[in-house]
């Protein structure tokens, strides 16, 4: 994520563009977003809807930005949204300026965007809300976006259940390579061509220990019973009870988070979990029937008994310490 949002870092497992210096007889034009607010966020769906205002600021004498020179582009919108779809826009104010001879033109766009969170270190993730603005014809051979950073900013409506937002927006521009001549004739086999592409982000955090207990305090009292099922009369209803309380706890994380090939935060405690309540019940079917083969335990097996049940707790409450630090020292 921190190469996506390095102006002068190659998006990593995308196409690297040609080059990233600008020609100095190309077009500038200043490109300014307002994020207004957060419809919806589902990180399982991957995906993320909202509404802003985008302004663009131009010189009409030496670009034609809007495309109304051109037959195939008039009246279309000039600008999409890379990895989402524009689900409405409106103009919503022009000017022109013939002091400095620049055009100016806003719009109020509702959006969806497609993004695959990072969930490796969940629920103490943190992530970066991108929009990504291009010009839909003229590529960076002819038109540069410049980040408007005075008055680009974030609405103070803007929130998100769960998780904490970055009141400060980053803006970078960087070009987009797309390697394909879509078919078209006239170009050859392996063209290249980049697009100027303006990203603008806000960082969305969620972390802290309250986080990691509220989504596993249901699963640390079952461990918990776990260990008190040795001191009563039939111990396999507590285990056996922790067990499936450990089976729906992983059902619901599974509800909540995208499929992934890594082992995330959450399933890893979630498999530690697992294997104490596994390791108890197993010690508990095998070492009565090893302490009482001679039909009473002495002082020493007792000891023993008591030896093996603490450092499997010290175990699972050691474990669980380290691995919520690290995560929480990760996010950090």
């Amino acid at each position: 994520m921190f190469q996506t949002m390095d102006a002068n870092s190659p998006d990593p497992g995308k196409t690297s563009a040609e080059h990233t210096e600008i020609n100095t007889q190309v077009q500038k034009v200043k490109l300014g977003i307002y994020l207004e607010r957060i419809e919806e966020i589902d990180i399982k769906q991957s995906r993320w809807n909202y509404e802003f205002y985008v302004w663009f600021t131009w010189n009409p004498q030496k670009i034609d930005f809007l495309g109304n020179n051109t037959i195939e582009h008039k009246g279309e919108l000039p600008f999409s949204v890379i990895n989402g779809d524009i689900i409405s826009s409106a103009i919503v104010q022009t000017a022109y300026d013939s002091a400095s001879n620049s055009q100016y033109i806003q719009y109020l766009v509702k959006a969806r965007n497609t993004q695959f969170f990072d969930v490796s270190l969940y629920p103490v993730d943190q992530h970066d809300l991108i929009i990504p603005i291009e010009h839909k014809w003229l590529d960076r051979n002819l038109l540069v976006f410049v980040p408007d950073t005075v008055d680009s900013k974030i609405s103070s409506r803007v929130s998100i259940n769960g998780y904490e937002r970055n009141s400060k927006c980053k803006l970078i521009e960087k070009p987009h390579a797309y390697k394909s001549a879509r078919g078209n004739p006239s170009l050859k086999s392996g063209y290249k061509v980049n697009f100027s592409q303006l990203r603008m982000a806000m960082r969305i955090s969620r972390g802290g220990l309250s986080s990691i207990l509220k989504l596993f305090i249901v699963l640390y009292i079952a461990v918990i019973v776990t260990f008190i099922a040795p001191f009563v009369s039939d111990p396999s209803r507590y285990t056996v009870g922790a067990l499936f309380t450990t089976a729906g706890a992983n059902y619901v994380l599974a509800q909540k988070l995208p499929a992934v090939e890594i082992f995330t935060f959450a399933e890893i405690i979630n498999t530690v979990c697992l294997v104490i309540i596994v390791l108890m019940m197993a010690l508990l079917a095998i070492l009565p029937a090893v302490i009482f083969a001679d039909g009473k335990a002495d002082a020493f097996e007792k000891k023993m008994n008591r030896r093996i049940n603490m450092m499997c707790f010290i175990f699972f409450i050691v474990i669980n310490v380290l691995l919520a630090s690290i995560a929480l020292q990760l996010n950090g």
